[in-house]
């Protein structure tokens, strides 16, 4: 493990060399503040956490990152996104269906110059909406178009497609990051689908295919997250170590058949093993991408399943529920929408974070 980085300021790195060869230093300025960024899905962005500032991505301010932020008094980029893959660490990544919009603005110019200008007008007016995140923006493309001349001047009335795009979340990476955290890989397994078979309603042979394909996938997810990492390591010019955060247990316990009344299969036992197999090909990955740089800062791995006691805060997965030890929200909780659905709580993310703080070097 590495030793954390903080940056001196150039005059405070003078005045640490000028005063060893007995020099009158400059005065010195105070370091800048760490800078921590987010990336990943949505027990990265804050996803159950209760507390948002937007319901597009679900970041929350209470998620683990910023814990962790505000523990060592650093500043926090949260550029997670709910529903996030792989993929979307590296590339842009359409969020919802289009919507369209239609406005008429007087233009000069050949067509295609017609159509510049009106974009930018259309742009200007926030036609298709207004954006509250920086890596969230509209792309809008031409549907249909009408013209009308009047008294030599051309009014352009068309329709765009409004499509909101989140930019690779890998570009609020820079060389001035001194950590990335990161949780991701749930989504490229179908974790949505084991929820929906597993946990509500609760097929056993629905629970099995899915939780079989999952198991089956983690190696791919395996390369394809250590290649992810490694562009992440780059795109900070080596400068920030890369922290892998892992899932907490979805269950409380290791042995769970379904369905209730007529139980075939152990639920249970196979998303623990498929889980535990998980973390341990992804620690491996880490540990392999670590061992292979030799700069300052790599590559950790964080199992957060200590820090939630093993299976005791996971989700009770009977029919009728004690879930009054869960840092997971429970499905169909009160209140709660189903975004927020087996995400942690502010108690899980608070345990998440103190799991980072104790692994950070």
């Amino acid at each position: 493990m590495r030793a954390r980085r903080r940056r001196l300021s150039i005059a405070t790195a003078v005045a640490a060399t000028v005063a060893g060869v007995g020099l009158t230093a400059p005065p010195a300025t105070s370091a800048p503040p760490l800078q921590y960024v987010s990336l990943g899905d949505s027990y990265t962005a804050g996803n159950g956490a209760g507390t948002y500032t937007e319901t597009t991505c679900w970041r929350s301010p209470d998620t683990y990152g910023a814990l962790v932020a505000e523990h060592d008094g650093a500043e926090h980029v949260n550029a997670a996104c709910s529903g996030g893959r792989v993929a979307d660490l590296t590339q842009p990544r359409q969020l919802g269906a289009p919507t369209t919009r239609t406005a008429t603005y007087r233009v000069a110019g050949n067509a295609q110059v017609q159509q510049d200008k009106w974009l930018r007008r259309a742009k200007a007016d926030q036609l298709c909406g207004e954006t509250t995140q920086p890596d969230l923006s509209w792309e809008m493309s031409f549907v249909g178009e009408t013209t009308a001349t009047t008294s030599g001047s051309v009014e352009l009335t068309a329709t765009v497609s409004c499509q909101l795009t989140a930019a690779p979340q890998i570009d609020a990476v820079t060389q001035d990051t001194d950590a990335v955290f990161l949780t991701i890989g749930g989504n490229d397994v179908n974790f949505s689908g084991i929820v929906l078979q597993c946990m509500v309603l609760r097929s056993a042979t629905g629970c099995e295919s899915t939780i079989a394909a999952a198991d089956a996938a983690l190696p791919d997810l395996r390369d394809r997250t250590a290649e992810a990492l490694q562009a992440i390591h780059d795109r900070s010019r080596g400068n920030a170590e890369v922290h892998l955060v892992g899932y907490p247990n979805l269950l409380n316990t290791a042995s769970y058949s379904i369905p209730e009344a007529a139980p075939t299969y152990d639920a249970g036992a196979a998303l623990f093993a498929m889980q535990a197999r998980g973390d341990e090909l992804q620690a491996k990955g880490v540990a392999e991408l670590d061992a292979a740089d030799t700069g300052p800062h790599g590559y950790t791995f964080v199992d957060v399943k200590p820090a939630w006691d093993g299976l005791t805060h996971g989700l009770d997965p009977r029919t009728t529920p004690d879930n009054s030890q869960a840092w997971l929200v429970p499905v169909l909780a009160p209140g709660r929408q189903l975004p927020e659905w087996v995400h942690p709580t502010q108690e899980g993310y608070a345990a998440t974070a103190e799991a980072i703080i104790d692994a950070m070097p």
